[in-house]
């Protein structure tokens, strides 16, 4: 009997099961060869499908049984029988190779539950008939320095779905490179098997450089004689060199705002990739906003060309029409490409998840140099463990890691030592990019008195904690002509339009006053003479800071930052300490608050209040390190956003109602780009709003019994102007059917 690993119907082509487990075996080989572990990324690959030998699945495949059983846990049966430590790992890896890695559970568990020691008692179809394919038994030798005492949990984990991401990689590019086959000729895309057409990262750094003498070296324009470019070269060319010469695998970028931190860490990573070969694979951008993940991407296209920049985030569209869209989507889903611009939510969730879609990159992190921009962002409750799982990259996972921001964590108790600054003399460079004067105003402001006092100044933005806070104040403004609100009240377009013409009104000097919430302050390049920002940690305070006088058009002493407070403001717990802290560095640092000394100092201090247990709020680090593979638990956990609201799709323009009719048509949701597009139309409602605009009938499910997509149907709670989505459903409203 012939055995299949797949088959197609339409086409009646056929794989032996034999070549797909001999495929996947030398794929996920050479993807686990990164980290040293290839034999068993091979006996992973082999062993995965085994149950498909099962009479059952056969019959299935080829369309005479309903089901075909289940075929993911005979492989991971026979590998755990072996007792062996390590083969266990990678059984755990094969049992949850399409539902996702299961907890190990105990002793105590039952063949009827769902834990991974359940599984490995359930009876299965037979499936024995693998052995007339001369398998290759797995080595009695696999053994890691994992299991030498004392044995870190920790490090067994994070291996353990490393395996699991070269399996899952290696099984999906197998499968995908067969049904691209059955294909009509004309529709299959040269290359996807292996999904190569990037350029390689020497040629990156040749342009790169190339572009940089004509643009940022070459002194015979004006405006390169400027002040500031000099200084900005200054740290370019340090950037440069440390990663033509530079031997530390990590290292902070401490540049001031305005200082061109985003090109000079390019330019590092760059020249530290091409002189490190092989060692490194890709440079790997991690950014805290997904609102300002398009302009960084932008930044690098035009130095790298559109088609080597892959951009993956919730919202990231690409068009498969096209040959270079096609393969930068399909990028995505394992990151194989020369760079790749993310979100933390995106890294870090993939380090702690057990799902394959997730897990399917991390083995492709390997041996990657990773530049975490806005260090300082990543979420005060999970800064113990994504710390920890940088220090595990960076130690035995062959990746260099560069912290890149204005305002450097106290990071290198964590990190377990000394961290080598990249930017050259930071105080010195700070001394110069101060550009601000900062002024505390001890008088608490009702909405109406701030409004009052921005309503004199011609240019101006205030930047508050809450969204509540950012609509108050808009409705006080006694003249509304130039003033701009924005909020994650408004989806993405509208918010990318109110900016531009933010910026025309700007450049043009007209009115412009800007209300926001915290999504102005990482990289948004505005400029304006003054800024107010409500009190909180020291690192927004910067940030926001950094849109005033950016350019260094303006004299210092012009150039004010008032910090303030609300009357009867209620804030958060951690938003609470962070303004707490501030407040103690404000008093201590008036005079030089935006030094790396003021901001070393603000962390420290911010660090110790907190106590270890807020660094680590869901006690991850606890659950990995006293538990035995508890990889569905772990992901259930680490969750760096904590939002329960629901999406919900705002029909704002012409192509908003384009989406939404396609999306309309389209039971099954349009495929992913469609999604994604539409993702740049919708807005986050909080659960309790959600309710209440579901029972006073405002917003509908798209498609009738499914849950997947909401649309706002009363067009009247979004202003199209500048406030966005009215999410505050008064008592009272409800349909009755």
């Amino acid at each position: 009997m012939e055995y299949l690993g797949h088959y197609d119907a339409e086409t009646k082509k056929k794989q032996r099961l034999k070549d797909h487990l001999e495929d996947v075996a030398g794929l996920s080989a050479r993807f686990a060869k990164a980290f040293d572990a290839e034999k068993l990324g091979e006996i992973a690959g082999r062993y995965h499908d085994i149950g498909k030998y099962s009479d059952a699945f056969q019959a299935y495949l080829l369309g005479e049984r309903n089901s075909g059983g289940d075929h993911s846990t005979a492989g991971a049966q026979i590998l755990f029988q072996t007792r062996q430590p390590v083969l266990c790992l990678l059984a755990e890896a094969i049992a949850g190779h399409h539902g996702g890695m299961p907890d190990f559970g105990t002793t105590m568990d039952d063949a009827g539950g769902t834990s991974f020691l359940s599984r490995m008692r359930k009876d299965l179809p037979f499936s024995g008939n693998w052995r007339k394919e001369e398998p290759v038994p797995p080595s009695p030798e696999c053994q890691l320095p994992l299991f030498k005492p004392p044995v870190d949990f920790y490090r067994i984990q994070f291996f353990t779905r490393m395996m699991f991401s070269c399996l899952v990689d290696a099984d999906f590019l197998d499968t995908e490179a067969f049904y691209q086959s059955c294909l009509p000729e004309a529709k299959q895309t040269a290359g996807d098997r292996y999904r190569h057409g990037f350029d390689s990262l020497v040629l990156l750094k040749d342009n790169f450089d190339e572009m940089l003498k004509t643009q940022f070296f070459n002194i015979n324009g004006e405006r390169y004689h400027e002040i500031i470019n000099v200084h900005r070269r200054e740290i370019l060319r340090e950037c440069l060199r440390e990663g033509d010469e530079g031997t530390e695998r990590l290292y902070r970028m401490t540049v001031p705002t305005g200082g061109g931190k985003t090109i000079a860490s390019l330019g590092f990573a760059l020249h530290r990739a091409a002189r490190a070969g092989s060692k490194i694979q890709r440079i790997i951008y991690v950014i805290p906003y997904t609102s300002i993940i398009e302009q960084n991407a932008r930044v690098f296209q035009c130095f790298l060309g559109k088609k080597n920049v892959v951009v993956h985030y919730a919202n990231a569209a690409y068009d498969d029409v096209n040959e270079d869209g096609r393969r930068q989507r399909l990028a995505t889903e394992n990151w194989d490409a020369p760079l790749i611009v993310t979100t933390n939510v995106q890294f870090f969730e993939s380090l702690y998840a057990n799902r394959t879609s997730k897990c399917r990159k991390l083995h492709n992190i390997a041996n990657s140099l990773i530049i975490f921009d806005e260090a300082q962002m990543i979420p005060l409750a999970f800064l113990k463990p994504c710390v920890e799982a940088i220090r595990t990259l960076v130690e035995y996972y062959g990746c260099m890691v560069v912290l890149c921001t204005a305002t450097q964590p106290a990071l290198e108790p964590f990190l377990g030592g000394a961290i080598k600054e990249l930017c050259p003399a930071p105080e010195k460079q700070f001394a110069f990019f101060s550009r601000v004067t900062f002024a505390v105003r001890e008088t608490r402001y009702s909405p109406q008195s701030l409004a009052d006092e921005i309503g004199q100044k011609k240019e101006v933005l205030v930047v508050v904690n809450s969204k509540k806070s950012a609509r108050e104040l808009y409705e006080a403004m006694p003249d509304k002509e130039g003033v701009f609100h924005l909020s994650t009240n408004l989806c993405a377009v509208h918010r990318m339009k109110l900016l531009d013409e933010i910026r025309e009104r700007l450049k043009k000097e007209l009115t412009c006053r800007v209300i926001s919430t915290s999504l102005i302050e990482a990289g948004v390049d505005l400029d304006f003479p003054t800024v107010y920002r409500e009190l909180t940690g020291l690192d927004s305070i910067l940030q926001a800071a950094g849109r005033c006088n950016r350019e260094g058009k303006r004299a210092r002493e012009e150039s004010i930052v008032t910090i303030f407070r609300f009357e009867n403001s209620r804030m958060p717990t951690t938003l609470q300490r962070q303004g707490m802290v501030a407040e103690k560095i404000l008093a201590n640092y008036a005079e030089k608050l935006s030094s790396p000394e003021a901001v070393e100092a603000y962390f420290k201090e911010l660090y110790g209040v907190s106590g270890e247990k807020m660094l680590d709020q869901h006690e991850i680090l606890e659950l990995c390190r006293t538990k035995m593979l508890p990889m569905k638990e772990i992901a259930e956990r680490f969750q760096l956003i904590d939002d329960e609201s629901q999406a919900v799709f705002i029909s704002y323009d012409e192509e908003a109602a384009r989406i939404l009719e396609l999306l309309r048509t389209r039971p099954d949701g349009g495929g992913r780009e469609l999604l994604r597009r539409a993702g740049a139309y919708t807005v986050n409602v909080r659960r309790d709003s959600f309710e209440r605009m579901i029972a006073a009938g405002k917003i509908a499910p798209l498609w009738e019994d499914s849950l997947a997509m909401y649309v706002l149907v009363d067009e009247t709670l979004y202003d199209k102007e500048t406030l966005g989505l009215q999410q505050v459903i008064p008592d009272g409203q409800a349909v009755f059917g």
